[in-house]
């Protein structure tokens, strides 16, 4: 088949993005037996992520979309780009994280790809970009909805965070219609599944889990006494979750536990507070994740918030490192205790597990490798690409 993704993100598998990385997996593993074309904004400093993709055979066009600006001059025009989705937010039209990605020259590009080429289906990642329905007309599509923002701000409202309140009441309405526009769904989870169906999704929706790299890593020796967060901050699930543990954990673990936090740009009043916190360490952005993760002890993610599939939880199982989360962050998983995943929402059991097992290394080691067993065999690339396969020959022959 001829398909065109169209995606918020340039996929990559060095992106600190985990949705970067499933559309990555996804296109490369289909561009083996499918033309692939791919239509998706690029930030500062993406540049180098192109050529992998290039490699694999699949045609890459991009937008230049700065979201990440440091300097005054970047900041100033991004502040300046966000004032039209500011107002629509503001007048009730739709959330501000939608509205944003409504771009000119990307609908330009489009309609130029589809006038270009002859399409079988188009795959558009992420609900923010709907805007682009127009573009693609009657070809046969899909819409993959990696999380359900209302599911995210509802639950940000039930923790006190009021500037969800607006944001769920305009996007309950508005991501079931966006649904509806298409011919399927794509949910990670089936608890989104549901979620969606009772906002009022008439549209098919199947649930495709995404796939999971088992990462080629030999023996590797556990830190003493570590535990670990990855995340990426420009996310309030992840922001929360870290001062959780800051907070509300921490204080209350054994002494000498040693709490490692790794993620690009962790807000500027969480770092100051592991500053000054011995036995906190902020260790950014870093290239062997996979290395890292294994050498872990228990990778601790108490997510209290949020949507979609969390990728962090079988990742850190594919690196063989036992995870203690929350039923938020077990979501769409279906790992169980006896493979090293230990669901609980209870602060206090999560200290309790913490503090019992942290020099279990036999324990452990075991129930690391059994996560990891679980994950290959859960979220395999076959698995995942047969299912996108089925889905687009349905859809085309319907």
């Amino acid at each position: 088949m001829n398909i065109l993704f169209i995606s918020p993100y340039l996929p990559s598998e060095t992106s600190g993005h985990a949705g970067a990385q499933l559309i990555f997996r996804n296109i490369v593993s289909l561009a083996k037996n499918h033309q692939i074309t791919l239509a998706a904004f690029i930030d500062s400093g993406e540049n180098d992520m192109i050529k992998p993709l290039i490699n694999y055979g699949i045609n890459v066009h991009t937008i230049f979309y700065p979201r990440n600006q440091k300097s005054f001059g970047g900041k100033l025009s991004s502040g300046i780009r966000n004032i039209g989705p500011m107002v629509k937010f503001i007048s009730g039209k739709e959330p501000f994280y939608f509205a944003k990605y409504k771009n000119i020259q990307m609908a330009d590009l489009i309609s130029r790809l589809i006038d270009e080429n002859a399409f079988d289906i188009v795959q558009i990642e992420y609900n923010v970009m709907h805007h682009y329905t127009k573009q693609v007309g009657n070809i046969p599509n899909v819409i993959v909805f990696h999380d359900v923002l209302s599911k995210v701000y509802e639950r940000g409202k039930a923790f006190g965070n009021t500037s969800n309140n607006r944001s769920y009441k305009i996007s309950s309405l508005l991501e079931p219609s966006i649904a509806n526009k298409f011919n399927a769904v794509v949910t990670l989870t089936q608890e989104d599944h549901d979620y969606l169906q009772n906002l009022g999704c008439r549209s098919p929706i199947h649930v495709i889990p995404p796939q999971i790299k088992i990462p080629e890593i030999g023996i590797t020796a556990k830190s003493p006494k570590s535990i670990c967060y990855v995340g990426s901050y420009n996310r309030e699930p992840n922001i929360q979750a870290v001062q959780i543990l800051i907070d509300e954990l921490f204080p209350k673990l054994s002494g000498s536990i040693e709490l490692n936090i790794v993620g690009e740009g962790l807000p500027n009043h969480l770092a100051n507070k592991v500053k000054g916190s011995q036995g906190i360490n902020y260790l950014g952005f870093i290239e062997d994740i996979d290395g890292f993760l294994a050498s872990q002890m228990i990778m601790v993610a108490p997510i209290k918030i949020g949507s979609g599939l969390k990728m962090k939880i079988p990742h850190a199982l594919a690196c063989g490192t036992v995870v203690i989360t929350t039923s938020v962050g077990a979501e769409g998983i279906g790992i169980d205790e006896s493979n090293g995943l230990w669901v609980v929402d209870s602060n206090e059991t999560i200290v309790n597990l913490i503090n019992k097992n942290i020099d279990e290394l036999d324990l452990l080691v075991k129930q690391g490798l059994l996560g990891r067993d679980a994950v290959k065999e859960k979220f395999s690339k076959v698995n995942i690409i047969s299912k996108f396969e089925m889905l687009y020959s349905k859809i085309v022959q319907a």
